[in-house]
């Protein structure tokens, strides 16, 4: 195969880990998804389903923060998959290999364990396509690394570079490093279930105010009738309903902690 054609090849498949485009199948589902809460929530603070129109009308902006969360969870994905790689990597560098002929081993064993389509294999594709075509292993990483912005490849990344530019023990060096980044990352997974857990708790606060105005509503309809009818009973429930999303944006806020 051509030069020019192998680096188009490698450069098709490279992903931009900061930006997230939806395809078509994942817009209709959370299209769909953001439907039925839309009508949910204006059934319950409106008795109507047609006032569900007014809040689709911000759609693209929901689109937006869902895309945002997506692209968050692939580079966490990612992290993960990559704490894998550093323990495989070390674990063949030990062996003996180099650091080119590791990653390739490496590969073999992400397959077993992500597959062929998982965000490290694909990566580790195209690391070894730019190794075929004489680019240096520390550009590899390096272009790996300003592509997926994470901060534990980042660091790989320059340790490689610096332990290529000093002409050390490039394998002692990089084993090294594997281990410590491959911890850090094991360390703060499990502070990420914990935090995860607490989430869950908060998401599961968020439906019992609608759980509970269901059920009143529902079992004793003539209590909050006033509340659906006249203007002011419409001022009141929008009222409530603006502080209800309030509570939920302050929510997701205080448990969004960065690690």
């Amino acid at each position: 195969m051509p030069v020019f054609l192998r680096r188009r090849s490698y450069t098709d498949n490279q992903i931009y880990y900061d930006k997230y485009k939806m395809n078509i199948k994942e817009i209709i589902k959370y299209v769909s998804v953001i439907f039925i809460i839309a009508a949910i929530i204006s059934y319950t603070f409106y008795k109507s389903i047609l006032a569900s129109l007014i809040f689709l009308v911000p759609m693209y902006l929901y689109l937006k923060i869902i895309a945002k969360y997506l692209c968050k969870k692939r580079k966490s994905d990612l992290t993960l998959q990559f704490k894998e790689f550093c323990l495989s990597l070390s674990a063949s560098l030990i062996t003996g290999y180099s650091l080119e002929n590791s990653i390739r081993e490496t590969y073999k064993e992400m397959v077993q364990l992500y597959g062929n389509n998982s965000y490290i294999c694909k990566e580790l594709k195209v690391i070894d396509s730019k190794l075929k075509l004489s680019i240096t292993i520390e550009r590899c990483f390096e272009e790996f690394a300003s592509r997926c912005n994470v901060e534990e490849i980042k660091l790989f990344s320059e340790i490689v570079k610096i332990a290529k530019r000093t002409g050390g023990d490039i394998i002692e060096i990089v084993k090294d490093a594997a281990d410590s980044i491959s911890q850090k990352i094991e360390v703060e997974r499990e502070i990420k279930i914990i935090i995860n857990s607490k989430k869950q708790e908060q998401m599961i606060m968020n439906f019992i105010p609608l759980i509970m105005i269901i059920y009143v509503n529902s079992t004793s309809p003539d209590m909050m009738s006033i509340l659906y009818s006249g203007i002011l009973g419409r001022i009141i429930m929008t009222v409530c309903l603006g502080f209800y999303i309030f509570a939920v944006y302050l929510g997701n806020k205080f448990s969004d902690i960065k690690m």
